[in-house]
């Protein structure tokens, strides 16, 4: 009976998740605010005609680049075609707005970590309540601090990315697999085990001036 009663619970709360993204959806563009879009990175094979609204692919990784509105947690609508037209038309970078929107809630960058010995940080989990973790890996040199120059990432989930040191040692290495591995064979939206250049995910902030 309880299983029952929770399952309720979760029924109603997932109808109304699904009858704000409704209403969200019939708003008109004048009314929809370019300080709540975001970009967000995606599986390279939604590069699709049917794809509602702007998509590219990020040239050295196995993924693409789309934007969402999310004007709350949980609740996101993609950027369609008719709104960007809409923006674009009023001469608003809504592109450059929404990376400036991603560097306002990235700092810190991550919401995880493991040290060494010294305390210093090997690897940082970017697992975030808002969901889009992953997209901090557009932002050039987030982690560098802390990381070094040439530290490596990891997208293992679609919420869920992962950065690092390049030298670990092995029992580093065993964590850093760990986590990856974890997070790609238990997640609920499963991206990618492999491991990128930190730098393969800047190309698009660095060219645009972002």
């Amino acid at each position: 009976m309880i299983g029952w009663f929770k399952r309720r619970i979760q029924a109603r709360a997932e109808r109304k998740q699904i009858d704000g993204l409704i209403d969200r959806l019939h708003v008109a563009p004048e009314d929809r605010d370019v300080a709540t879009i975001f970009p967000i990175i995606l599986p390279g094979e939604l590069i699709r005609d049917d794809w509602p609204g702007p998509i590219i692919a990020l040239e050295e990784v196995p993924f693409a680049l789309s934007w969402a509105e999310i004007a709350e947690p949980g609740r996101w609508v993609y950027v369609d075609h008719e709104l960007a037209r809409y923006w674009e038309d009023k001469a608003i970078d809504w592109r450059r707005a929404a990376f400036a929107n991603l560097r306002r809630v990235s700092n810190p960058g991550a919401n995880g970590e493991k040290c060494n010995d010294d305390g210093q940080p090997f690897v940082k989990v970017m697992f975030q309540p808002d969901a889009f973790g992953p997209s901090r890996l557009l932002i050039p040199r987030l982690l560098e601090s802390e990381l070094g120059a040439d530290y490596r990432v990891a997208l293992p989930e679609r919420t869920c990315a992962v950065a690092f040191k390049r030298e670990l040692t092995p029992m580093q290495e065993q964590d850093v697999q760990g986590i990856v591995d974890g997070c790609f064979r238990n997640g609920a939206e499963p991206m990618s085990p492999q491991r990128f250049v930190a730098s393969d995910f800047w190309h698009l902030a660095t060219e645009n001036g972002w």
